[in-house]
C-alpha cells in the first residue's frame, strides 16, 4: 500500500470521543472531512459528528499552527449559523478538529439543483450577515468567505459558516496584515496585499451574493447593496455588516 492509502485504512479503524470514523464527505488540498458515528448510544455531541483530519504528510509546522488555530477560532464561536467545533486534538498520527455533522451540502453544490426562491435565499443571506456581524463583534475575521465554506442545512433551512482555515482575530477596527491565502474570485484586491479588515469579508460577501441572487430578480435595492460591498477601493464599501444590513432591512421592508 502507499502510505496515503495506510493511512486511510488505519483511520478507518480510528474511534476519537467515541466515535468511529465512517465515510469521507469532503476532501481538499490539507485536510480531509469524515462523518463519524457513536455506535454505543447517543454520544457527547449526539450520534453523529463530522471530523476534520490534517493530511498526515502536512508536517510543516506553520501547517500545523494554522490547523489548530483554525479550530480553537471556531470553538469561541457560538451562533446557529457557524458550523459548531466541539474539540481540537491529536492522535498518535494526525491533528483533527471535530464538528457538527451537517446534513446537507455546501452552497455551490446545493445550487446544482436549483436555488430556492429570491427573497427566501436573500433571507438566508441576511441571517448570514448577521453572523459575520457577530464574528467581526468579536474580533474575529473569516478571510475565505465563498459558496464552498458555506453549508446548506438541510434540518434547519439555512446557512451555515464554516472552515475557519484562513481566520484571523485583529485588536483594531482598521487595516492589519494577516496571510493572503484564499480563494481568489471572492477576495478582496487589498487581501494580496496582506492587508485584512472587516471591509474584506464584505466584498467577498457581496461577491458571493452577486453569484447566486439571480441578476432578472433583483431591483434598485438589492442591486445598489451588491454594488457598494464588491467596490474594489474598501473606504467606498459598506464599514460593516451593520450598515449592509441596515440596507437589506429597507428591501425587505419594502417588498411586502
Amino acid at each position: 500500500m502507499t502510505p496515503y492509502r495506510d493511512y486511510i485504512v488505519k483511520l478507518k479503524s480510528e474511534v476519537i470521543e467515541n466515535y468511529s470514523v465512517e465515510e469521507k464527505i469532503w476532501q481538499g488540498a490539507t485536510s480531509t472531512v469524515y462523518k463519524c458515528i457513536n455506535k454505543y448510544g447517543k454520544g457527547k455531541h449526539g450520534s453523529i459528528v463530522a471530523i476534520k483530519v490534517l493530511h498526515p504528510y502536512r508536517k510543516d509546522p506553520l501547517q500545523i499552527k494554522m490547523f489548530i488555530r483554525e479550530g480553537r477560532i471556531q470553538q469561541k464561536l457560538s451562533h446557529e449559523n457557524i458550523v459548531r467545533t466541539f474539540s481540537v486534538g491529536k492522535t498518535e498520527d494526525f491533528y483533527f478538529i471535530l464538528m457538527e455533522y451537517i446534513r446537507g451540502s455546501n452552497l455551490k453544490v446545493f445550487s446544482q439543483n436549483g436555488i430556492p426562491p429570491f427573497r427566501q435565499l436573500l433571507e438566508m443571506f441576511r441571517d448570514l450577515a448577521y453572523t459575520l456581524s457577530y464574528m467581526h463583534g468579536r474580533k474575529i475575521l473569516h478571510n475565505d468567505i465563498k459558496p464552498e465554506n458555506i453549508m446548506f442545512d438541510q434540518a434547519a433551512k439555512s446557512l451555515k459558516l464554516t472552515d475557519f482555515g484562513y481566520a484571523s482575530t485583529f485588536q483594531k477596527w482598521f487595516n492589519r496584515k494577516f496571510p493572503a491565502g484564499g480563494t481568489e474570485k471572492y477576495m478582496a484586491p487589498e487581501r494580496k496585499t496582506g492587508i485584512s479588515d472587516t471591509r474584506s469579508d464584505i466584498y467577498s460577501f457581496g461577491m458571493v451574493l452577486d453569484e447566486f441572487l439571480p441578476q432578472n430578480e433583483r431591483d434598485e435595492i438589492i442591486s445598489s447593496i451588491i454594488h457598494k460591498a464588491i467596490q474594489r477601493e474598501p473606504h467606498k464599501r459598506y464599514a460593516s455588516f451593520s450598515e449592509m444590513i441596515s440596507d437589506m432591512k429597507y428591501y425587505f421592508y419594502n417588498k411586502p
